[in-house]
Parts: C-alpha cells; structure tokens; sequence
C-alpha cells in the first residue's frame, strides 16, 4: 500500500457510523496449504496443484467447463497460461502470499486421475476471496467419488477462515441450478443479486452469447463488524424494497 497525505481530501459523505472502524493497513490473504483425505471415500484427496497436474486440470476444464471459451476466464483452458498466475505447491511459501489464484485438485488415488478443480481468485487490499470455479470431470460425476464430493467441499469454510479473508463470493451458471442448491440451502450463503449477461459463454462452434450468473456471498472473520448497516445506506424506495425481499428471501438459507 502507498502512503498518501489525504487529511486535504475528505469523503462524499461520512459514512462507517453503523459499523466499526480501523486504521487503514497494508492487508493480504495468504492461501492456506490443503492436503486433506474425503471422509467416507479412502480414494479421493484434496490437495493444492502442483506443476505436474497442468495439463490434467486444464484438460479437466475444458471437458467440463468449454463455456468460458473466448471469455475472460479463457485462460483455465490453456496449460501455458498457469505459470506466473497460480500458487503451486512445489513454491508454496511464496507462491501462497503472492499468487492471486488458488486451485485445489481432487485426486483419485486409485486411479492418479484428477476427478475435480477448484479455483480461487483473491483480492488481497480488500481481504476477499471469489470461489471462481467449482467443476467436476465428466468421468466422475456419477458414483461413489461424485456423491461425497459437495459435502467435502463444505470443510473449505474453515480453508477461507484460515486464509485471512473477511469476505468471499462464488457466482453460478443459470444453464442448471444445482450449484444454486448447494451454495444457497446446502452451505448457507447469501444471494448477492442476480447478473444478467454478466459474463460471455461459448455455446458451440464459432459461437458465443452472454450468459446470466447469480451471486452469493459470506462474511469471514467478523468482516461484518466493519460492514455498515442497511439502516445507514441511502437507497431509493425501490431498491430498498428489493433490499427488505432479499433478506426475507436469505432467512431461507441454510447450512446442513
């Protein structure tokens, strides 16, 4: 963080009066190491990439995700585009505090195949964290390795926790909605909106369209304490209205 005199300066409106406040400081999410066996599924392990598994993740993404072909999240696609982007285990301690994304492999022992990724994206000034892709290989989204996969996943709560992050989001595709599901009623998030052509999305061929997300989100480490409160924004009488439906709607949210 670069050191400015602001004291000439001072904000459109005093705001913060609903929260707490801290002094301004230099701030990072470090990504948490992970090395982490399934409960009830001896062949499935969590772990952080290393450079071994490239071209299998970016094989993995292409296979399951071929929509962000041509989009902004492209690059998951291309093996070459990883190297100087994502923190890997061979340079953990480095690569942890300085590398933006984060990607967690699934590895079936039995096998030596990657079943599933994840990837992260981090915005260290504002201790935030995006859960960006979620996929499973299409080999294994039946069976024993597919059914313990979500409820894995959910011990990523403690991961975020530990990494720094104060804040974390996650978007789903609207071409289904069982990531809905799963964000929403199984881990207990909060919709954030809903995001009509947010993103481009290949559809086939030389094709594309702009695809509709909808976005979810999740305090950290009493991040909420220096969140200010509704009663202190200033919102027109519609999105006020907006605002007081989507918290009826969120009190519908659910961990299980």
């Amino acid at each position: 963080m670069k050191q400015l005199d602001m004291t000439p300066y001072h904000p459109y409106k005093e705001m913060g009066k609903s929260c707490h406040l801290r002094e301004i400081m230099d701030k990072k999410v470090v990504w948490p190491w992970i090395d982490y066996m399934v409960p009830d599924n001896s062949h499935l392990k969590l772990r952080v990439i290393t450079r071994k598994d490239i071209d299998a993740v970016a094989e993995l993404w292409r296979s399951s995700y071929p929509e962000v072909y041509g989009s902004v999240h492209e690059w998951i696609l291309h093996p070459e585009e990883y190297e100087g982007r994502v923190a890997f285990g061979e340079d953990w301690a480095q690569h942890s505090v300085s590398r933006l994304h984060a990607i967690m492999v699934g590895e079936d022992l039995q096998t030596g195949k990657i079943a599933l990724s994840s990837i992260y994206t981090k915005w260290d000034q504002n201790l935030q964290i995006e859960a960006s892709f979620f996929a499973i290989h299409p080999d294994y989204r039946k069976g024993k390795i597919s059914s313990r996969i979500w409820s894995s996943l959910a011990s990523i709560y403690q991961w975020f926790e530990d990494s720094g992050a104060e804040y974390v989001t996650v978007f789903c595709e609207t071409w289904q909605n069982i990531t809905q599901y799963i964000w929403f009623k199984r881990f207990g998030w909060k919709i954030a909106g809903i995001f009509p052509g947010s993103y481009t999305r290949w559809a086939r061929d030389k094709k594309e369209y702009r695809g509709c997300t909808v976005h979810f989100y999740r305090f950290l480490n009493n991040g909420e304490k220096y969140s200010t409160a509704p009663e202190e924004w200033e919102l027109l009488p519609e999105i006020r209205e907006l605002w007081n439906f989507l918290e009826k709607i969120n009190q519908n949210s659910s961990q299980q």
